[in-house]
């Protein structure tokens, strides 16, 4: 790794909220840190520190996953934008009004030259307050349709860099460049260490009798589809093994409600079922490439790293998401012929074991060709070169 070439500008980093936005970002300060020797004075990541509904403040997705970082972090009181009103969206604008405070407080002492945006609700405050500070705003989109934060962000960036050309008419005269999306490292890493790694060591042995089965509901879980999987626990097992990646929600308390059917399953097939909070990034690699079928969210991210894997896949959407964007990322993959789409609407016990069924045993016309074409790998290597740093 060449890092020794110095980094004269200051830069921020901004995004987060969810793991698509957190992993785009990942991404950027990898490749940042590649090329750049970053240090207090010359980098800042800014992130926010409101965790799912019902959570701690303080709990925050980038908090749990930079804690033990070695670049320089900080986290404004952030608040999600809404489009419509309740009692939460008072209390929710009170955090976006503090979290322009603490933006202020922290850009002013850093003064960054440039702002990279990978977006989400905590990047709006960050940006608004640094363009009044005249910093440049770089954006990054990862899905195929852009919202609310993005759209503001937007309006007053210097460029912005697509996942997906279909997202640039929500730029209307605005310079877009079209990169494709950010995807960590880890994720190409066939080896790996951890509690997942091992689960999956023993399930190899009976991988040609028992496929196995990776769901997920996105980095903070999904309860629906955790629950949908208890429910249909037993009957998966008799056919697959499988790993589910439950997120770690206080309210529902999905993980632990797993981790007590699993010690009720008989022990024969216990082994075929890992229940577990969060993939860590030495993990994550050797889990997709030693899965046959990957269930779960489409979130933008997910997305990408199923299509730049052709890893075989059913996706579920959430269907109340802005522009129905997890159905258009979904539906991507689906015309490439490598996924099929299962509705929230249509997910029962019942239906998620016929899917699974169905998918494995049909053979499937896959646009290869046109996968590679369409989810290139040189997103972060090409924002760089299109942002001068020197």
């Amino acid at each position: 790794m060449d890092n020794s070439k110095e980094l004269k500008m200051k830069i921020v980093v901004t995004g987060g909220g969810s793991g698509g936005h957190l992993s785009a970002a990942e991404a950027i300060i990898q490749e940042i840190s590649n090329k750049y020797q970053i240090t207090k004075k010359n980098f800042l990541y800014i992130g926010g520190d409101l965790g799912m509904e019902g959570e701690k403040i303080g709990n925050s997705i980038e908090q749990k996953r930079f804690r033990n970082a070695l670049f320089n972090c900080k986290y404004i009181r952030a608040g999600k934008l809404q489009r419509s009103f309740s009692l939460n969206t008072i209390k929710l604008l009170l955090r976006t009004i503090l979290g322009f405070v603490d933006s202020y407080k922290i850009l002013k002492s850093f003064r960054p030259d440039i702002v990279i945006s990978t977006g989400g609700f905590v990047s709006v405050p960050v940006c608004l307050v640094a363009k009044y500070l005249k910093a440049d705003i770089y954006l990054h989109e990862q899905t195929s349709t852009v919202g609310l934060s993005n759209k503001i962000v937007g309006k007053f960036s210097k460029k912005i860099f697509l996942a997906y050309n279909s997202s640039a008419k929500f730029f209307k005269n605005k310079k877009t460049i079209h990169v494709g999306n950010l995807v960590r490292e880890e994720v190409f890493q066939t080896k790996g260490s951890g509690k997942v790694v091992q689960a999956l060591k023993k399930m190899l042995v009976n991988q040609e009798e028992y496929p196995i089965v990776y769901i997920s509901g996105g980095s903070l879980g999904s309860h629906i589809l955790n629950d949908t999987v208890r429910c249909a626990l037993h009957n998966l097992l008799n056919k697959y093994q499988v790993i589910v990646q439950t997120g770690e929600n206080k309210i529902y308390n999905d993980y632990d409600k797993l981790v007590k059917e699993k010690i009720t399953l008989d022990e024969h097939l216990r082994d075929r079922f890992f229940p577990v909070k969060y993939v860590e990034s030495n993990e994550i690699g050797f889990l997709y490439d030693n899965i046959d079928l990957f269930v779960g969210r489409s979130g933008a991210n997910t997305v990408y790293e199923v299509g730049v894997l052709q890893l075989s896949s059913i996706f579920i959407p959430i269907p109340w998401v802005t522009h129905n964007e997890q159905y258009e990322n979904a539906k991507v993959l689906q015309d490439f012929g490598l996924s099929v789409i299962l509705p929230e609407g249509e997910l029962t016990p019942e239906n998620l074991v016929l899917k699974i069924d169905r998918y494995l045993e049909k053979e499937r016309d896959i646009n290869h060709s046109g996968l590679k074409k369409a989810f290139p790998l040189d997103a972060a290597k090409k924002i760089l070169m299109e942002i001068d740093m020197s």
